[in-house]
């Protein structure tokens, strides 16, 4: 039986969407392994999965990068297929599937492709791409949506009963990102003061769970899908992943992309703005009475909104992704 080996690592926004590729391929009774690399968050999964070293490709990480190259060896030798999922984290397996030449595909989860893959793309059989503009950055490409995990949708008032919140006030949503952000935190902080809204933010690892009159913040949720049944609007990083759960769920959104990692939140809320699911702010650019005023309008026009995000979902990028390398094996 073919075996494919499925390699990420990192932050949530490279490992959410494999372990939805992982789903679908225990839910079709296909043999793989799990392995994660570089883990910079305790991400919860149900799946077994092999843990090795992996850090940035600079001189002074030499031995943990030697570490997982030592690590990976086997689960790269028992694989038919290798699938990654970008990121330093690809590095150490990839690295063994080129000297054993083993197939690799590459999913590419950002709308400006990573280092990780524009390296190893040359190598690959093929990069699964999630944003349809990034297919002219490889030749070798498909557009195939973003993977997410299963999620469930909820009855509007059993979310609040859930998440403890009763208010008549729009509900804002705000996500900084698998670990949080200080600088969406102190706007929660500063839109709560308005008396204009209800925030529920996800703190993470830089804030404390609290209640106030106007506010909800919580530091992590294990089941995040109350809180996005509940919102009306969000204010969000631009990870890939959340993106994805944001289109699903069709929630109009401001996004203030994360400034650092080579920018390329910023490319990532472009797509969906431009596909007019949302708007966007630079976090220079982020003032709270601009801030209001773009809220009030994706309030104001919302029903608008969520139909452009219905219309940017695709549904079974998991399934793609997984046809993708059957059909090429």
């Amino acid at each position: 039986m073919l075996r494919i080996g499925v390699f990420s690592g990192g932050t949530g926004g490279h490992i959410s969407p494999a372990i939805s590729i992982v789903e679908e391929l225990r839910s079709r009774g296909l043999s793989y392994t799990l392995n994660l690399g570089g883990l910079k968050i305790n991400f919860p999964t149900n799946h077994e999965y092999l843990r090795y070293d992996a850090a940035e490709l600079l001189p002074r990480n030499s031995l943990r990068i030697i570490k997982g190259i030592l690590q990976t060896f086997d689960a790269v030798i028992q694989s038919d297929v290798l699938l990654g999922f970008g990121g330093y984290p690809i590095f150490p397996p990839l690295f063994n599937a080129l000297i054993n030449n083993k197939p690799i595909y590459l999913f590419e989860g950002d709308a400006k492709p990573g280092r990780a893959n524009r390296f190893f793309s040359p190598f690959s059989r093929k990069v699964f791409c999630a944003f349809r503009k990034t297919i002219t950055h490889y030749p070798n490409s498909e557009f195939v949506g973003i993977p997410i995990r299963k999620l469930k949708v909820h009855d509007r008032d059993k979310a609040a009963d859930m998440l403890g919140i009763n208010t008549n006030l729009p509900i804002i949503g705000i996500l900084g990102g698998s670990q949080g952000s200080r600088f969406l935190n102190d706007l929660a902080k500063s839109l709560a003061e308005t008396d204009e809204f209800f925030i529920v933010c996800i703190v993470g690892k830089y804030g404390k769970d609290s209640v106030g009159k106007n506010f909800r913040f919580l530091k992590f949720l294990d089941d995040i899908s109350p809180f996005y049944s509940l919102v009306d609007v969000l204010i969000s990083r631009a990870g890939m992943s959340t993106i994805g759960e944001i289109s699903f769920y069709k929630i109009p959104t401001l996004f203030i992309p994360y400034s650092y990692a080579g920018g390329h939140q910023a490319f990532n809320a472009l797509d969906v703005v431009e596909f007019g699911g949302g708007k966007m702010l630079l976090e220079d650019e982020v003032n709270l009475e601009r801030v209001v005023e773009i809220l009030k309008e994706l309030l104001r026009y919302r029903e608008s909104y969520r139909k452009n995000l219905e219309r940017y979902f695709i549904p079974d990028a998991p399934s793609r992704i997984v046809e993708g390398i059957l059909r090429d094996i």
